[in-house]
C-alpha cells in the first residue's frame, strides 16, 4: 500500500519537531556537568543506563558522539531526530545481528569517534550491564567512561521496562562522568561477567556522586 504525500511529509518532519521540543524542554532544566571534559580530544566509549537516556540525549550532541540505531522504520525516524541534535549514527542492532552492530561501533572508535552505549539496553534487564561495551574498549583500547545522573524532580514513564524519565522544567540535574576504565581482552566468561559487574558498580558510583552534588554534600 502506497503512502500518501502528506504522510511522507509528516514522517520526514515529526522527528525533527520532537528533537527541537526536547532541546527546548532541557533548556528549562538547570544542569551541572562534572568531568565531561575527560571525553573530549580522544576516541572513547561512554557508558550509561538506559533509564537516563532521555535526560542526557540533549546534553551531549555538541560533542558529536556516535550511537547505534536499528535499521527499522522507527530507527529511521530516530536517526533523523538524533542527527538534528548533533549525533553521529551507525546503523545496526544490539539484538538481531548484534555482531554487526558491535563491529560498527568498534569501527567508529577506530575512526576517531566517541560512542555512547546504554549498557542494559535495548530490552533489559534493568541495571544489568551487557558485555558489548567491554568488547568495544577491549578491541580498540579506548577508555570507558561511566556516566551517572541525579535529578531533583522527574516524570517517570512507568510502563517502560527501564523506567525512563524526563527531568521536569525548572528542576536541577547533575551529570557526573567518572574516571576511565579499561579491560584486558579475555575469552573467559567468568572474567567477562566480573568486568560487567565493574561497569555496573562504576555507574552506580557515578550516580551516587551526582546525587551528593545535587544535595549539596559535595562540590564539583
Amino acid at each position: 500500500m502506497s503512502t500518501s504525500p502528506l504522510r511522507e511529509w509528516l514522517d520526514q518532519r515529526w522527528p525533527l519537531w520532537a528533537a527541537a521540543t526536547m532541546r527546548g524542554w532541557m533548556r528549562l532544566v538547570r544542569t551541572t556537568q562534572v568531568g565531561i571534559e575527560q571525553t573530549q580530544g580522544t576516541p572513547c566509549a561512554v557508558a550509561l543506563w538506559h533509564e537516563d537516556e532521555l535526560s542526557l540525549i540533549a546534553r551531549f550532541g555538541h560533542l558529536a558522539p556516535t550511537i547505534l540505531v536499528s535499521r527499522s522504520r522507527d530507527g529511521e525516524n530516530f536517526t533523523r531526530a538524533i542527527r538534528y541534535l548533533g549525533y553521529r549514527v551507525r546503523r545496526g542492532s544490539s539484538t538481531r545481528g548484534a555482531v554487526g552492530g558491535l563491529i560498527a561501533l568498534i569501527r567508529a572508535v577506530r575512526e576517531g569517534e566517541t560512542v555512547v552505549v546504554a549498557v542494559d539496553g535495548p530490552q533489559g534487564p534493568r541495571g544489568v550491564c551487557k558485555p558489548g561495551i567491554i568488547r568495544i574498549v577491549q578491541k580498540t583500547r579506548a577508555p570507558l567512561f561511566p556516566v551517572g545522573v541525579a535529578v531533583s524532580r522527574r516524570y517517570v514513564l512507568k510502563k517502560t521496562w527501564s523506567q525512563s524519565y524526563f527531568p521536569l522544567p525548572f528542576s536541577r540535574q547533575v551529570i557526573w562522568v567518572g574516571r576511565p576504565l579499561s579491560f584486558p581482552e579475555t575469552n573467559d566468561p567468568g572474567v567477562m561477567k566480573r568486568y560487567c559487574e565493574e561497569v555496573a558498580e562504576a555507574l552506580h558510583a557515578a550516580r551516587q556522586q551526582a546525587g551528593k552534588i545535587l544535595k549539596g554534600e559535595d562540590c564539583p
